[in-house]
């Protein structure tokens, strides 16, 4: 069981692993770019970049990074393999504290619930913390219960080398001291000192501890601002956070924190999903998923009970401890509750429902075969609300928007582009948006600054990504005719405080010499078309459009626009209007000899019928709605269109 437990994990955090959710996003791609500074020898104890971060996610990424090279994959992987690998110590855990039901249960939980499952799908430092308190535990609860003096010793000196490694996962961590501290009061008001204390065992656990955190903790010392920059930007000390009445914001986030498990979990999309993905995500104040779904309900509220009334338990005393201590830094912060600075809460909470379940699956007054058909049935449900709730999160566009998924597709396309052509690259998407530089890091491009203009005539297959909401002239002045320009808009982007979202670039792929495709129609001797058309599906066409200007422009002449019909016997079947490549290219930039253009795809009300329906193109003086004719090889009128058959 324990096997298909984690086979589990592992199919749930490894499945499009690369892909959903898209991305990478900021804080992955900067773990991208340290991780290949540590390739190239640049090692280091804390990354300081980025508000800093602990180390050893980044060195598992480099790993990672050395095998798959730079890619969105590369940068999860190591979340995702240790995400389904920490299956076992929270089985060890929860077996040692509650029972071999309750380990079992524990372990499915942390297999399928959708927290740790996102944790697990994301390459983000915080997925190892609550990996790391479970295996220090575990060999702490251990080391505990063993009689023999010198493996006692030996286990004591794990578990504090462990918890000390701890500190180099998460920021966290830090709050963990104070957990120990508060349990070992316990101990002592329980009647339990000897049990600290005999043997040395505390000064094993000190020594490993102390080992490990040393070399963290001393350069941390030197620099207290490595501690303290981050913090200080979202405490609820801040009065920019806590609006000048840090008491209140404090009580506030106290609400929000315990609501978490059942109520209301994190708003921030990138974190969670939220419980409406039609109504909610526009809304001004969305509602994150609770930590556990309907169906784990119960089982959590069931578990937290037993605690309580069983708090002389350690295990059970622990465990509260556990949760009051580890919500501190979504307490004490803004956006609570935020589940990466609640992930310490991990997997502690799992706790809480596997002990519900398990007195279920336990409880003799019900016959053996009802009750643990239910606890399958719960877990069944639970795991089939996981599955829904990511596969709708994971497919959503304002998800794309957060995990700045624009960006990625740039990247992508760079690297994609024709062999042997140059790449250029307005510098404001390397410096603006950090998964460029990893995801192009053994990509050649070169960076400009527009009001510089492209570094020389483009004399070779060219691709260029600008900027297209400045001015944009220097494109057609590095263009020399005859050449052909492609234009491609890109994917939707929108920051997290921007309101409406915006076509993050545009791509211009620019090839020397005359378009192969012959001309389809003179219009008014202004504009030469060349126009091709093919099935993609048999409900979309693709349109691909060629102008090329007679004469030069002025940037002041009016464009005309153009209009693409698909019409069929019983009417419109889709059109796109716009002016010529959707006024991408400078008005003052069309020429003799260069034929810009781009490629439209468009949907069909109905699967296309050869035999019947057919693609009408042409132009049009926006002011008056009049037609430019279409003119023969003499100059004169033969239609006010020009129509095609797609191929395919």
């Amino acid at each position: 069981m324990l096997i298909l437990v984690i086979g589990l994990a592992a199919g749930l955090r490894f499945y499009r692993l690369g892909v959903w959710p898209p991305g990478p996003y900021r804080d992955e791609a900067y773990n991208g770019l340290d991780a290949l500074g540590v390739l190239r020898g640049e090692h280091a104890l804390f990354f300081p970049a980025n508000n800093g971060r602990e180390p050893i996610y980044i060195y598992l990424v480099a790993l990672s990074v050395a095998l798959l090279g730079p890619t969105t994959l590369a940068l999860r992987l190591p979340a995702a393999l240790i995400g389904a690998l920490a299956t076992l110590p929270v089985w060890l855990l929860g077996r040692a504290w509650f029972g071999r039901a309750a380990g079992l249960l524990a372990a499915a939980l942390w297999a399928i619930t959708f927290w740790p499952v996102h944790l697990g799908r994301i390459g983000l430092r915080v997925g190892l913390l609550a990996p790391a308190l479970a295996l220090a535990f575990g060999l702490g609860t251990r080391a505990y219960r063993e009689g023999r003096v010198a493996r006692r010793a030996a286990l004591w000196l794990a578990a504090g080398l462990v918890y000390g490694l701890s500190f180099y996962t998460y920021l966290a961590a830090r709050f963990t001291p104070l957990l120990l501290l508060l349990f070992a009061i316990y101990l002592i008001a329980t009647g339990r000192r000897a049990r600290l204390w005999d043997g040395g065992r505390v000064l094993w656990f000190a020594a490993g501890a102390a080992l490990a955190a040393a070399p963290l903790g001393i350069l941390l010392l030197r620099d207290p601002a490595l501690i303290l920059g981050r913090a200080g930007q979202v405490s609820i000390l801040s009065p920019a956070v806590s609006g000048g009445n840090p008491l209140g914001a404090l009580l506030d986030n106290v609400g929000r924190a315990l609501g978490l498990y059942l109520w209301r979990g994190d708003a921030i999309l990138r974190h969670n999903a939220l419980l409406s993905y039609d109504a909610v995500l526009k809304a001004d104040n969305p509602i994150g998923r609770p930590a556990f779904d309907l169906f784990m309900a119960v089982p959590f509220l069931i578990g937290l009970g037993w605690c309580v009334w069983r708090w002389r338990r350690p295990a059970a005393a622990f465990l509260l401890l556990w949760q009051l201590v580890m919500l501190g830094p979504t307490i004490l912060a803004e956006d609570a509750p935020h589940f990466l600075r609640a992930a310490g809460i991990l997997p502690g909470a799992i706790f809480f429902p596997a002990i519900g379940l398990a007195l279920l699956w336990e409880w003799g007054r019900l016959p053996a075969a009802p009750r643990r058909a239910a606890v399958v049935l719960l877990l069944a449900g639970s795991l089939g609300l996981t599955v829904r709730d990511y596969v709708r999160y994971a497919q959503q566009p304002d998800t794309a928007f957060v995990w700045e998924a624009a960006a990625a597709e740039l990247a992508r396309s760079a690297r994609a582009a024709p062999a042997g052509a140059t790449v250029y690259l307005d510098r404001r998407f390397p410096e603006g948006w950090p998964s460029i530089p990893f995801l192009l890091n053994d990509r050649a491009t070169t960076p400009f600054d527009p009001a510089a203009g492209l570094p020389g005539a483009l004399d070779g297959p060219t691709v260029v990504y600008a900027w297209p909401y400045g001015a944009l002239d220097f494109l057609p002045t590095a263009v020399s005719a005859p050449a052909r320009v492609i234009i491609e808009p890109g994917p939707l982007a929108r920051g997290d405080l921007e309101p409406e979202p915006y076509s993050l670039y545009t791509r211009y792929e620019i090839a020397p010499g005359s378009p192969a495709m012959a001309a389809s129609a003179d219009f008014a001797g202004q504009f030469a078309l060349r126009a091709a058309a093919r099935l993609l599906a048999p409900d979309t066409l693709s349109v691909e459009l060629l102008w090329e200007a007679a004469a030069e422009r002025s940037p002041d002449e009016p464009l005309p626009q153009v209009f693409i019909h698909v019409t069929g016997p019983d009417g419109l079947l889709a059109q796109h209007d716009g002016p010529p490549a959707d006024g991408l290219w400078p008005a003052g930039g069309w020429q003799p000899g260069l034929a810009v253009g781009r490629q439209y795809s468009l949907r069909l009300t109905r699967p296309f019928d050869p035999m019947r329906d057919q693609v009408e193109i042409g132009l049009y003086w926006p002011d008056t709605g009049e037609r430019l004719p279409v003119v023969d090889a003499r100059g004169q009128a033969v239609d006010d269109k020009v129509v095609i058959r797609p191929e395919g």
